[in-house]
């Protein structure tokens, strides 16, 4: 009997976690355990039966040297730097996406393997479960309607549908028709209450989520504002002042309501309070559609997927950083000569088969804002919010680091060669564990030694320091090869890391727990 009851007492125990909370756990766990296969895309900008010896003009028995100087050779008459025409920008993007396959062996022969099907709808041992990422809640809060189209929604609940119903029940006209009137009052007022409330959830959901995820919300809402819009928190203030102005409008009213000398003053009176609502709720409208520019905003807000395993390119300002994301990825970030051309996060993604195993990776690569300033001690208080969300992509975030070098920071960027040491070196002392990679970018510039003689100097220099470095040329293609390679073998490695996050995650839901997140701080290694 004691066994039996322990037994039943140790059931209701396990019964007070929430049922939303079970499903996830459950679902974390079938896919942690044995995901089905997920049908996915792996090459969008490649038609269906598009070879891609054929694109880049080679054998299928080419060697690795004759698949790079083909690459050259093509990409120098579609680059969109040298020819700007929307056709050969097409091509520039299927000599990319080519390249990215043939360059690596490992992925070639995945490639030679699969044949014409390549590109195609098929089943790998994928899944796209969200597990880590926590700003899906933010997003299904619903855009707020305008003003009018909310008042005449509630409008066409209250007479066409008859949301309130006469009581015919009560055989006294007055009584009868004073509680119509009430409940008619007070429909109305929960119905706009209930959208508002509805937005006025932000805070809560945000404050919820991911240190990296709010601070994208955060970086996004301040480039509204620096652009003309609101205030978030003033708007939603806004928006909690209107919602107690219906309230005791409601009540006021249908205090009255409910002591009408008669039933058909009780009804005028009806009329009159939800009129009044309806004109309070339109007099509002600025701060209704002020408020759908900035969930717009919030809804577009560029952010890393936490369940993939991400690298970070990270540089000083205009150093080549998007040329590479662009040439290694499928993003498309603005590449300009001006500084600052990246204002915030734009994600290329990749997919890479893991060497030795069926796995398919969803990798993404990352293009940052540049940074000047050193990471110190001081904490990220003196870091505006662009600085901060590149710092950000590696302190909460399992990511590897790809750091970029310009040896031409007289006319291409804001930091010195040596400025751009330190900076690397207060990253790295920073993130000491972190997988990273040096990279030399501009190399194809070289023939204008002549007129800038220091360059030179400033690659010998830089090759002295880091000599594992890779050179690349985003226009010619140096070293973009080998840099494919080196970045798909930190995505192997960041592969392991956010599975071992997944875990953690798992057994947290397992537990019932409700923290929000799972940070890097629960890898037993770090």
């Amino acid at each position: 009997g004691g066994g039996s009851s322990r037994r039943r007492s140790g059931v209701r125990r396990r019964g007070r976690q929430s049922p939303r909370t079970t499903r996830v756990a459950l679902r974390a766990t079938a896919t942690a355990a044995g995901p089905a296969p997920t049908r996915v895309k792996i090459s969008q900008a490649v038609a269906k039966g598009a070879d891609f010896y054929e694109v880049l003009g080679v054998s299928r028995d080419s060697t690795q040297e004759e698949i790079r100087m083909a690459y050259k050779k093509a990409i120098r008459e579609v680059h969109p730097d040298l020819n700007p025409d929307e056709d050969a920008n097409e091509v520039f993007v299927m000599v990319q996406e080519a390249f990215r396959w043939l360059s690596d062996p490992q992925q070639r022969e995945v490639y030679d393997g699969v044949g014409s099907k390549f590109g195609e709808d098929a089943l790998y041992d994928y899944t796209d479960d969200p597990i880590l990422g926590t700003l899906n809640e933010v997003r299904k809060i619903r855009t707020m309607k305008s003003a009018i189209s909310l008042v005449n929604s509630c409008r066409t609940a209250l007479t066409l549908k008859q949301a309130v119903k006469i009581d015919h029940d009560i055989r006294d006209i007055r009584k009868r028709f004073r509680k119509w009137g009430t409940e008619r009052v007070k429909w109305v007022k929960d119905y706009f209450c209930a959208e508002l409330r509805n937005v006025l959830e932000y805070p809560r959901l945000i404050k919820r989520c991911h240190p990296f995820e709010r601070l994208s919300i955060e970086c996004s809402l301040a480039q509204h504002m620096s652009s003309g819009g609101q205030p978030f928190g003033k708007l939603l203030g806004a928006v909690k002042a209107l919602r107690t102005q219906i309230t005791q409008q409601a009540h006021a009213r249908a205090y009255w309501i409910a002591r009408a000398p008669m039933g058909r003053e009780a009804t005028f009176a009806a009329d009159a309070a939800i009129d009044e609502l309806f004109d309070t709720i339109t007099d509002h409208e600025p701060i209704f559609q002020q408020l759908r520019d900035a969930q717009n905003v919030i809804l577009t807000t560029p952010c890393i997927d936490l369940d993939k395993p991400t690298v970070v390119f990270i540089g000083a300002p205009n150093v080549g950083k998007s040329s590479l994301v662009r040439s290694l990825s499928t993003g498309r970030p603005q590449v300009n000569d001006y500084l600052y051309t990246t204002r915030q996060l734009t994600i290329g993604h990749i997919w890479h088969f893991v060497a030795g195993t069926p796995l398919l990776v969803h990798g993404q690569m990352v293009d940052t804002p540049g940074m000047q300033k050193m990471p110190d001690e001081a904490g990220q208080e003196r870091f505006n919010l662009m600085d901060q969300l590149t710092l950000g992509s590696l302190q909460h975030l399992p990511s590897a680091c790809v750091f970029v070098f310009d040896p031409w920071p007289v006319s291409h960027g804001l930091l010195s060669v040596k400025e751009q040491v330190k900076l690397r070196d207060a990253l790295r002392r920073k993130f000491p564990r972190r997988p990273w990679i040096d990279v030399i970018t501009k190399v194809d510039l070289l023939d204008e030694l002549e007129d800038h003689p220091e360059v030179d100097t400033n690659i010998e220099y830089l090759t002295g320091i880091f000599p594992e470095a890779v050179k690349v040329s985003s226009l010619e293609g140096t070293g973009l090869d080998l840099l494919n390679m080196a970045v798909r073998q930190l995505l192997e490695e960041m592969t392991r890391v956010v599975r071992q996050l997944q875990r953690s995650k798992i057994r947290q839901m397992r537990l019932g727990e409700r923290s929000t997140f799972i940070g890097k701080e629960a890898l037993t290694l770090r």
